[in-house]
């Protein structure tokens, strides 16, 4: 369970919060679209799940609508929340996954090399450890009601 630690004022806290949506586009049951960073640099080179922090305000749908728009240069269909994740103690994550569907991948972002879709089973050496814990979560709550 995380716990915020109010702070004096005028000094930093070492707990940081973030608030986040994770698209979850497959193709079929089995393969997952991932899109590999350039930046920021320490996502530089690795996989992960088109995602980002929410914007103060923004709700978590908009946000999932916005994401997919602003990487994949798409807009998504038939977007639905899958689930809602919260993990963490001084660097806690609440994070919403949205299953989301496209009809193909448009303009990438200047911060995405590419985006390739990879068998569940199969997925890259260079997938994100948190990213990976995200799905595997995701996996064992509810195997059936998104794959």
């Amino acid at each position: 369970m995380a716990r915020l630690t109010p702070q004096a004022q005028g000094q930093q806290s070492e707990e940081v919060v973030h608030i986040s949506v994770f698209a979850i586009i497959k193709k079929g049951n089995n393969e997952l679209l991932l899109v590999k960073k350039i930046r920021p640099e320490f996502t530089a080179g690795k996989w992960v799940f088109p995602s980002s922090i929410i914007n103060f305000g923004e709700h978590p749908e908009a946000a999932a609508r916005r994401i997919v728009r602003e990487q994949l240069g798409v807009d998504p269909k038939n977007v639905r929340l899958l689930d809602i994740q919260s993990y963490g103690d001084k660097h806690w994550d609440l994070c919403f996954l949205y299953d989301t569907s496209i009809d193909g991948v448009g303009k990438l972002s200047q911060d995405i090399e590419r985006a390739e879709y990879f068998d569940r089973g199969k997925l890259p050496v260079e997938f994100r450890s948190d990213h990976m814990e995200v799905l595997q979560s995701l996996e064992n709550k509810s195997p059936k009601s998104w794959g």
